[in-house]
């Protein structure tokens, strides 16, 4: 309903108190503090105060090693810890869960490598090559190995008899396969493959035997390790079982003082005590002081352009309906407009999608559509013109505009011409609420008066408007001799404002 009139408060507070001011900052969520930067300017002992980076190191720390146990991170309950006894911990856990954490990786790096041997001896175990011969050749350069499968289809733009190209299978992600290129080409070739992914795959010494000798050893050493990377997640799930409720106790701790930490880049130190100021509503003002009742906090308040020299700009805050609130993103306020006209907005689009759009069918899937985006304010906006329509449609009775479910409460006409009034009546209001917007802002009253975005702006807009819609709804051959008086009278009366104007600046 209106631009919310906003104010610069500023909590003054002995440094003792700083956590417990912090938390309750972080509570208010109508209250916005600036960055302490902003306000302290040269100011001999008035500095700012530096967050603890030591909180952010051992929260990465926490989350790295839950990542390794699979413990998903859940805040709790904060209970006070002490620094000593948290890096002690971190300390413990950490040695428990490496050592094994980094075998397992190991192994799971080998039984990839020799996944991918076994995928490429089984490719070459259906073709008549001889691998030896291949890779002991003079002028002909062979590669074994595999590119991401997502990039099969760029070998068609690498066609040419640089290259021979075999492939030999595929996994999920992977195309296992063998180039073979003239010496003199391997580099463009190689850097072509490069491009695609292409990664060496290591054919293990053994393979010099036969190839299904090579394929029943690969086999048994992958089953091998799959028993060993089971034994080390059973470590870890163990490990996780043990000290999970240590972790998230710390994990909770360190998030919430982290939380203050990035707080503190609001807080300037002038030596005796901490202040931090902020932009909150006039109107709510009150409630803030009230909420930090008992902590001793001085507040004092000033105009919110105290420190626009120094980049400090209010928000743009307006106050409005739930139901309005949508409607917000197409009125698009600004602080210089001083009136907001996202209520207009709201009454004019449900009016119209109401009256001249009404139907059960639409509004369903307006409705529909709004609730799978409701996150989102364009979400929010469709449901409230998706209801809107459904309401039309229950007084009309029709759904999609074809079939009729009951008689119509309320005249009426072809939905072709629902539609196009609909347009017109969106454009012309869309018009005449920011032409209002723009009378009210401006300060001089022959501009209000004469001008394209002034009365006589909205005069003429309607005359079109209206005479538009009596030639289409009523099909009568409107006399456009009115029309156009009106418009030339309004024409002239701008271009003589304009005159006025120019000859005043000259």
């Amino acid at each position: 309903m209106a631009i919310e009139k906003m104010e610069m408060l500023s909590l003054s507070f002995s440094k003792p108190h700083l956590n417990s001011v912090l938390d309750k900052v972080k509570e208010e969520t109508s209250f916005y503090p600036q960055p302490a930067r902003k306000i302290v300017n040269n100011v001999k002992g008035v500095v700012t105060i530096e967050a603890d980076s030591d909180i952010k190191v051992m929260l990465d720390q926490v989350e790295e090693l839950a990542a390794k146990i699979s413990l998903p991170l859940v805040q709790g309950k904060v209970t006070m810890l002490n620094r000593d006894y948290i890096e002690k911990a971190l300390k413990d856990i950490a040695e428990e869960i490496t050592a094994v954490a980094h075998n397992k990786e190991e192994l799971v790096k080998e039984m990839e490598e020799d996944e991918d041997a076994y995928a490429l001896l089984d490719g070459m175990s259906q073709t008549s090559l001889n691998l030896e011969e291949l890779m002991s050749t003079t002028y002909l350069t062979t590669r074994i190995g595999r590119i991401r499968k997502r990039n099969e289809d760029k070998l068609d733009y690498y066609k040419s008899e640089m290259a021979m190209f075999l492939k030999l299978g595929e996994s999920k992600k992977h195309i296992y396969c063998l180039y073979i290129t003239p010496n003199e080409h391997h580099l463009m070739v190689d850097n072509v493959f490069s491009s695609m992914g292409f990664k060496d795959v290591a054919i293990p010494e053994f393979v010099h035997g036969t190839i299904e000798d090579a394929k029943r050893e690969l086999q048994q050493q992958i089953a091998g390790m799959k028993k060993y990377i089971q034994v080390a997640d059973d470590k870890l799930r163990t490990i996780k079982e043990l000290r999970q409720e240590e972790l998230l106790k710390i994990y909770s701790y360190l998030a919430y003082t982290q939380g203050l930490e990035d707080e503190k880049s609001f807080v300037v130190d002038y030596s005796s005590r901490y202040a931090i100021y902020g932009f909150i509503p006039s109107r709510l003002a009150g409630e803030m002081v009230n909420h930090f009742n008992g902590e001793e906090v001085e507040f004092k308040s000033y105009p919110c352009d105290i420190y626009e020299d120094r980049g400090i700009i209010a928000p743009t805050l307006t106050y409005n309906p739930v139901w309005a609130k949508p409607f917000e993103s197409i009125a698009k306020v600004k602080q210089q407009d001083h009136v907001d006209m996202t209520l207009a907005f709201a009454v004019l689009y449900i009016l119209t999608f109401f009256l001249l759009l009404g139907d059960l069918g639409l509004g369903a899937l307006l409705v529909i559509l709004g609730l799978l985006l409701h996150k989102k304010n364009s979400g929010k906006l469709l449901t409230v013109l998706g209801v809107a329509t459904l309401v039309g449609g229950l007084a009309y009775g029709n759904a999609f505009y074809v079939v009729d479910l009951y008689h119509s409460l309320i005249p009426q006409g072809n939905f072709i011409h629902r539609f196009i009034n609909a347009a017109l009546l969106l454009v012309l209001g869309t018009y005449c609420i920011n032409t209002v917007k723009v009378i009210y802002n401006e300060k001089s009253m022959v501009n209000k008066v004469f001008s394209m975005k002034g009365i006589v702006g909205i005069i003429m807009a309607l005359m079109v408007a209206a005479y538009l819609a009596i030639s289409i709804e009523t099909h009568i051959v409107v006399n456009y001799l009115p029309l156009l008086v009106v418009l030339v009278i309004g024409v002239l009366l701008i271009l003589f404002k304009n005159a006025i104007h120019k000859k005043n600046q000259n």
